[in-house]
C-alpha cells in the first residue's frame, strides 16, 4: 500500500527521498509530568470566538488536577496557544460541538461535522476542523522535546462510505507535528503527518488504514514513510484509545510512536518510527511548538463522496491526556490480572496512605511463598522497576522477578513503624512489550512475620 502512495505522489511531481533506518529500541529523556487532561465533560465550554475560530475554556469536573483549559494547558510554560480552527466556510458546512456521546447517555463527547468542503487552494476545495497547539510569537520557550498524548477516538459510521471511493485516498488528517511551521515562511519547515489512507479498489472495496510519514516542507520531500508494526482493521462505530510519543531528534535519536487499542481489545503498536523528527539541514531545531492533536483535514473529493452517498463525515473525540515526556507506568496491586500464589490469603485493604487508597496484603507465613501479577508493558526499552510498599512489623523480605528472572537484590520490608515508601528494586532493566510477568518470592523476615504489604509496580522509562 506505501508503494501506490509513493507512486500517486510522484505521478503528482514530487520529489521523494526516503531515509531508511535499521530500527534499535530508543532512548527516552526523564518520565513525564501531566500537563492537561479532560474528557469534554461539565465544566468544559466551547465557545465561539470569531467566524474561524473557537475555543473551549472552564474545569472538566470529572478530574481532581490539571483539569483547567486556561491555567493548566494554555498556562503551562511549554504550550502556547490552545483553540479550534475551521480556516473558511459557516456553521452549516462543518463544525465542533461538545455534545452527548449518542451511545452513553452519561458520556460527553468532542463531535466534528465536516459537511462541506469550504477551504479554496490553489483551484480545489478542501475542508478543515482542527485543534490547534501553538506557540505564541514564535517564544521557542513554548515547545515541547518530548510529547506524549492519548485521545479515544470513533470513526461515525458514514465513514465507511470511504471505502467505496474508486480511486485511493491519500490524505485524510487526523493529528499533524510541526517542528518550524511552514504557514509563516519559517525555514527549515518540517511535518509529521498521522492519518487515514486507502488504496485504490480495482474492482472490490478497500478498506482505511491508518498512515505516518515524516516530510521536509521547503520542496515536500518525503524523508520517510512509517513502516507498520502490526495489522489493524479500523473499525467504525467503536471507540479506540490513540497513543502518540514524540521525541525531538535525528535520524538515529528522533523518535515518533502511535499505538491504538480498540474498545475490548488489546493494545497494537501501530508505527514506532527511529528518525528524524525535524528538518535535517535544520541547524539549530527547537522542540514541538505547533501541532494539532485532534484533527480532521481532507479533500472536497472524499466529503463530497460521503455527502453523495447519503452521509456526513464527522467523527468524535474523548478523554485527551496531555503529557511533556512519556508517562510512568504505573500498575496499582488491586488493579493488576493476578497469576497463581502459593496459596496464602491476599487481602485489597483500603489505606488512605495508599495509592489509589488500596494496598494489597499477602498473608506469607513462611519463606517460599509467593504470588505473581499480570502487567502489560507498552513499548520495549529499558526501565527502572520500582515498588510502592507499605512496611510494618509484621512484614517479611522477597525477591522480585520478571517472567521468572531476578530483579536487583533482596528487599526487606520490616519496620518498627508503619512506613509507606517507593523501593527502587533495579535500574535499566530491558523489558519487551506485552504481558509481563511480575513475582514477589518471600524468602524470610527479619521480624515477627513474613506479609508482603503492596501497593503499586511503578516502570519509568530510561535512557
Amino acid at each position: 500500500m506505501q508503494l501506490q502512495w509513493l507512486n500517486m505522489l510522484k505521478s503528482l511531481g514530487g520529489a521523494c527521498f526516503i531515509a531508511l533506518t535499521l530500527w534499535a529500541a530508543p532512548a527516552f529523556a526523564a518520565p513525564g509530568d501531566l500537563i492537561f487532561q479532560s474528557g469534554f465533560e461539565s465544566g468544559s465550554t466551547l465557545s465561539t470566538v470569531s467566524a474561524q475560530f473557537d475555543d473551549i475554556t472552564g474545569t472538566d469536573s470529572t478530574f481532581s488536577t490539571k483539569n483547567n483549559w486556561v491555567n493548566d494547558l494554555e498556562g503551562n510554560s511549554q504550550i502556547g496557544k490552545f483553540e479550534i480552527q475551521y480556516e473558511d466556510g459557516a456553521a452549516t458546512d462543518r463544525y465542533a460541538s461538545i455534545i452527548t456521546d449518542p451511545t452513553n447517555s452519561n458520556n460527553k463527547v468532542l463531535h466534528y461535522w465536516l459537511k462541506n468542503a469550504a477551504v479554496q487552494d490553489n483551484g480545489f476545495m478542501k475542508g478543515r476542523i482542527q485543534t490547534n497547539i501553538y506557540n505564541e510569537a514564535d517564544n521557542n520557550q513554548q515547545s515541547l522535546n518530548e510529547m506524549y498524548y492519548k485521545v479515544r477516538l470513533k470513526l461515525h459510521p458514514d465513514m465507511q462510505k470511504l471505502e467505496s471511493f474508486n480511486d485511493a485516498i491519500p490524505w485524510l488528517t487526523l493529528a499533524e507535528f510541526w517542528n518550524n511551521k511552514a504557514w509563516d515562511s519559517a525555514p527549515y519547515p518540517f511535518r509529521i503527518t498521522f492519518g487515514l489512507n486507502k488504496d485504490a479498489n480495482n474492482g472490490s472495496n478497500k478498506p482505511l488504514y491508518f498512515h505516518l510519514v515524516g516530510e521536509k516542507m521547503d520542496g515536500r520531500q518525503i524523508i520517510w514513510n512509517g513502516i507498520p508494526k502490526s495489522s489493524f482493521t479500523v473499525p467504525y462505530d467503536q471507540w479506540m484509545t490513540l497513543e502518540f510519543y514524540y521525541k525531538k531528534g535525528d535520524a538515529t535519536t528522533g523518535r515518533f510512536y502511535v499505538a491504538v487499542t480498540p474498545q475490548g481489545g488489546s493494545r497494537q503498536i501501530l508505527f514506532d518510527e527511529v528518525n528524524w523528527t525535524y528538518h535535517p539541514s535544520n541547524p539549530s531545531p527547537v522542540g514541538l511548538a505547533n501541532f494539532n492533536p485532534l484533527k480532521l483535514y481532507t479533500s472536497e473529493l472524499y466529503i463530497n463522496h460521503i455527502r453523495n452517498n447519503g452521509g456526513v463525515m464527522q467523527l468524535y473525540w474523548d478523554n485527551f491526556e496531555l503529557w511533556n515526556g512519556w508517562p510512568p507506568n504505573l500498575y496499582e496491586a488491586e488493579a493488576m490480572t493476578l497469576g497463581t500464589t502459593s496459596g496464602e490469603t491476599l487481602t485489597s485493604s483500603s489505606d488512605a496512605n495508599c495509592s489509589g487508597g488500596v494496598c494489597h496484603i499477602f498473608d506469607s507465613n513462611s519463606a517460599g511463598d509467593y504470588m505473581n501479577y499480570f502487567a502489560n508493558v507498552s513499548h520495549d526499552g529499558k526501565y527502572d522497576i520500582k515498588v510502592g510498599v507499605k512496611k510494618t512489623s509484621t512484614r517479611g523480605i522477597f525477591q522480585f522477578s520478571v517472567d521468572g528472572v531476578n530483579k536487583g537484590t533482596v528487599q526487606d520490608l520490616y519496620s518498627a513503624t508503619t512506613q509507606y515508601t517507593e523501593l527502587t528494586i533495579a535500574s535499566d532493566v530491558q523489558l519487551s512489550a506485552g504481558d509481563r510477568r511480575f513475582k514477589f518470592y518471600v524468602t524470610g523476615t527479619s521480624g515477627s512475620g513474613y506479609q508482603l504489604g503492596i501497593d503499586y509496580i511503578k516502570l519509568v522509562p530510561k535512557n
